[in-house]
C-alpha cells in the first residue's frame, strides 16, 4: 500500500488547493448574532478596527524588512533568520488581523483568513528546520526587478486615516506593512522571487497561492462590501499581480 509522507504532500499542487478550499467552509464567529446578508459590513469593521491596537509595531517591521534585505543582498547565509522573521510576522498577521471585538458583533474571529495566513506562517516555520539558509540567487537576472514600483507601493500604502490617498514619506515607516496580510505580502514575495529556486518551496507555493486569491477578493472589494473605499481597491494591485507572478515563476525555466 503507498502511503505519502509529508514531504512528498508538500510536493503536489492538489496539497495547497486542498489546504487553501478547507479554510473557506469555516464560517467567522460572532458572540452576538449576525445574518449572512451583513458579513459584508463585518468584514469592512474588522478590516478598519483589528490593527488599531498594534499600529505602534509598524515601523519595527518596515525598519527590520530593509535590513534583512541588506543582509540577504550582502550575506546569503542568513536565509533562515529571513524565515524565523517570515514564520513569526505571519503568524502575528493571523492573529492581529483577524480578531477583534467590536460593539454590533461582539468577540470576532474571521475564521477563514485566520487559517490561511495562519497556515503560511507554519509553513514557513517548518522551513526553519527543513530548508537550507543559502539564498544565493542562481543568476540576478535584471527582469526579475520589474515589480519594483508595485513593492513600494505595497511598502508605502500611501493612506491616511479617513482611507484617502496621502503620498506623505511618513507612511514609509508607519503605513500598515507589516501588519496587514495584503500590503506585507507582495513586498515578501517579491523579496523571494530575486532568490528563487533557492527558497523553501512549500511555503511559497502557498504564500502566493493566498496572496492571489486576497488580491482577486480585496480588488473587487467595492463590490461585495458596502462602503470599500476604492483607493484601498487599488492598493491591492500588487497583491495580485506579484502573487501571479510568483506562481507563474515556477512555470518558468531558470
Amino acid at each position: 500500500m503507498r502511503t505519502f509522507d509529508l514531504k512528498t504532500l508538500t510536493a503536489k499542487w492538489w496539497f495547497y488547493l486542498l489546504l487553501f478550499l478547507v479554510p473557506l467552509f469555516i464560517p467567522s464567529y460572532t458572540s452576538k448574532p449576525m445574518t449572512y446578508g451583513e458579513v459584508g459590513e463585518l468584514m469592512g469593521i474588522v478590516v478598519r478596527e483589528a490593527l488599531d491596537p498594534y499600529r505602534w509595531l509598524a515601523p519595527v517591521f518596515h525598519i527590520v524588512t530593509i535590513i534583512f534585505v541588506i543582509l540577504l543582498w550582502k550575506f546569503n547565509k542568513t536565509g533562515r533568520y529571513f524565515y524565523v522573521y517570515l514564520a513569526g510576522n505571519y503568524i502575528f498577521m493571523a492573529l492581529a488581523q483577524n480578531i477583534t471585538t467590536n460593539e454590533k458583533f461582539g468577540f470576532t474571529i474571521i475564521s477563514s483568513n485566520l487559517l490561511h495566513v495562519l497556515f503560511v506562517g507554519i509553513l514557513w516555520a517548518r522551513a526553519i528546520f527543513r530548508h537550507g539558509s543559502d539564498f544565493t540567487p542562481m543568476k540576478m537576472q535584471k527582469w526579475r526587478f520589474w515589480a519594483i514600483p508595485l513593492v513600494i507601493l505595497a511598502f508605502w500604502s500611501p493612506m491616511n486615516e479617513l482611507v484617502q490617498p496621502d503620498f506623505n514619506p511618513i507612511f514609509l515607516l508607519t503605513s500598515e506593512y507589516g501588519l496587514a496580510f495584503c500590503f506585507t505580502t507582495p513586498v515578501m514575495i517579491f523579496i523571494l522571487t530575486l532568490y528563487y529556486p533557492h527558497i523553501y518551496k512549500p511555503a511559497y507555493r502557498f504564500l502566493c497561492l493566498v496572496g492571489a486569491y486576497m488580491g482577486v477578493l480585496n480588488l473587487i472589494g467595492p463590490l461585495i462590501i458596502p462602503g470599500y473605499p476604492v483607493w484601498v481597491a487599488f492598493l491591492h494591485v500588487p497583491l495580485f499581480t506579484i502573487s501571479t507572478y510568483g506562481l507563474m515563476l515556477e512555470k518558468m525555466k531558470h
